[in-house]
Order: C-alpha cells, then sequence, then structure tokens
C-alpha cells in the first residue's frame, strides 16, 4: 500500500466552533456513570443468575457479562484518549483499576500504539492495519476464526503472549510499530491479578467461587473475542479510501441487542470518533447528527446495521 497522507481535516472546517467547544466539555458524573453501569450490569446479570439458576440463563449471563467486558475495553479506549472524567491522573486510575486491569489489559500501553492508529488510519504504519487489510474475506474464514474465538483459543494465545513476553522483559517500544507484544511493565501483571481477586471476592459473595471462573474468566476467553472481532471488523474493515477522512473509518448503527454485545458505550460512531477524537463517547451521536444536519452524510462511511455490515465485507 502507498504511503500517502492526506492532512487530518481540522474540526473548525466541518463544525462551528460552538458545536466544537459543547462536543469538548467532558462531565466527571457521565464519565463515571458509564463505569459503574457496566460493573452493575455484571454484578446484577450473575445475581439473576443465582435466583433463577439453568443452562439459558446461564448463557444468557455469559453473553451479557462478555457485551460489558467489552464495555469495559471501550472505556479503557476513553481512559487512553484522556476522557473519563477531567483530571488526568484520576482518569488515568479509573481507566487502568476499573476498565484495563480486569480484562486483564493496559491502558498506558493501549495509549502507546492506538494514538499511532490515529495518525496513520489505514496506511502503512497504522499499528490497526493487520485488523483491517485482509477485507474481504470468505465467510469460511470468518467462521473459522469466529470459532477459534468461541472456544477460547484466541483468548488463551494473546494473554499466553502478553504475560509471557511481558515476564521475559519484551520492551513494547520496540515492537516496529505493530500490535502490542507485551505490558510495558511487571506491575501490569500484579495489577491484573489484584483486580481479579476482587472480583473472585465479590462473585463469591454474590452466589459461589466458581462464578468467577463462569461468568468471568468463561466470557472474557470466549465470546468477548468475538465481540471484539466484530467491533474491529466493524470500524475500519472495507472502507472505500485509505486517506478520506470521512472513509476512512465507518459508523454502525446499532439496534438493542447490537449495543448490549458488539457496540457499547457509542463504540458504533466511530467515524465520529476519527474526526473529533476529543469528543466523550456519550456525545459521538450528538457529533453524528450535526454532521448529518450540515450534509456530510454522502461522504460518510455509514452502516445501517451489524448484519448489513458482516454482508459487505464476507464473500
Amino acid at each position: 500500500m502507498t504511503k500517502k497522507f492526506t492532512p487530518f481535516i481540522k474540526p473548525s472546517e466541518i463544525l462551528d466552533q460552538d458545536q466544537i467547544q459543547w462536543l469538548r466539555e467532558k462531565s466527571d458524573i457521565r464519565g463515571i456513570s458509564l463505569l459503574l453501569h457496566a460493573w452493575a450490569v455484571v454484578f446484577l446479570t450473575v445475581f439473576l443468575f443465582s435466583l433463577y439458576p439453568n443452562i439459558l440463563t446461564f448463557f444468557i449471563a455469559v453473553l451479557i457479562i462478555a457485551g460489558r467486558q467489552l464495555g469495559l475495553a471501550i472505556l479503557m479506549h476513553e481512559g487512553a484518549h484522556g476522557l473519563i472524567v477531567n483530571k488526568t491522573k484520576s482518569n488515568d486510575r479509573l481507566s487502568q483499576w476499573i476498565c484495563a486491569f480486569p480484562v486483564w489489559l493496559d491502558t498506558y500501553g493501549y495509549r502507546h500504539y492506538h494514538l499511532a492508529h490515529h495518525r496513520n488510519t489505514q496506511l502503512e504504519d497504522d499499528p490497526d492495519l493487520s485488523l483491517s487489510k485482509p477485507f474481504p474475506v470468505s465467510k469460511l474464514s470468518f467462521l473459522r476464526k469466529a470459532l477459534r474465538d468461541i472456544f477460547g483459543v484466541t483468548g488463551i494465545v494473546q494473554r499466553y503472549e502478553l504475560i509471557f513476553k511481558t515476564l521475559l522483559q519484551t520492551d513494547i517500544d520496540k515492537n516496529d510499530g505493530k500490535r502490542i507484544s507485551g505490558f510495558k511493565s511487571t506491575n501490569t501483571l500484579y495489577g491484573i491479578l489484584f483486580s481479579n481477586l476482587a472480583i473472585l471476592l465479590i462473585m463469591t459473595m454474590i452466589g459461589s467461587w466458581w462464578y468467577y471462573f463462569a461468568f468471568w474468566l468463561l466470557p472474557l476467553f470466549t465470546f468477548f473475542q468475538l465481540f471484539l472481532r466484530i467491533r474491529n471488523i466493524a470500524e475500519h474493515a472495507g472502507v472505500p479510501h485509505d486517506s478520506d477522512d470521512f472513509n476512512n473509518a465507518r459508523t454502525t448503527y446499532a439496534g438493542f441487542i447490537e449495543r448490549a454485545l458488539v457496540a457499547p458505550y457509542y463504540v458504533n460512531y466511530h467515524l465520529e470518533h476519527h474526526l473529533l477524537m476529543f469528543i466523550p463517547c456519550y456525545k459521538l451521536k450528538d457529533a453524528h447528527r450535526m454532521l448529518i444536519e450540515k450534509q456530510y452524510d454522502k461522504r460518510m462511511e455509514i452502516k445501517k446495521g451489524y448484519i448489513s455490515l458482516l454482508k459487505s465485507v464476507l464473500v
């Protein structure tokens, strides 16, 4: 792929100054409320299973919790952009301890390469290019990957690599600009351990010690990976241009079930996030409306739903 860079569209070129100012404003209350919502859904789901335990409620619980685990990863993404709360230290601590560590991630390592993704979206130096470049792919290829996700292969391999390379002190600053090859510090492993022990304790208080393995590790290593894959496909796979800021990322409209599973916390408004990455997630829908009102919709890459999206990139 030719490395052809088109300068970023400036916010002032597409929106009025008062709109930009309003979109830029962050609310600590709204940011923290999203964190509380994610965890409330997780523990309420486990509690409801404890009241009505059967195969169906177990499966539903795993799906719902996997969706909120993706939600926590999305909120970690918010934290990587400094968008959860206004104070930087508080933002980073909330992102790290409440969002990243519980799902075995690291805000600082993620921020390291994710900002490179914004600088080089769909270009040679985009560290996320490998997620979108192969598309379109065959339905059979996607099915094989989806089954690897559901059966835990993807989750086990990825986390083994992260932990193993961290223990070997792999320097992620020298990972040739590609995906994260290890956590920045073994302290991250202690954070993951501590936060997961806390989840184990709470799950035990709700029902039993095995709830942690059934309702945290199982969804994390299975359906979380599938939902993450679909989310990644939606954001950049099969976009028509590589260097046009209006369609090198995609917005996908999401219904209730899609928002519960693969598109939590407004992550489906990904084009708006790339155009205006200083906007907190709860204002991305407003940004979308403003852009439509200014008749940019003909330039924007938009899909009507996730099923429609998958049909467009699977052959």
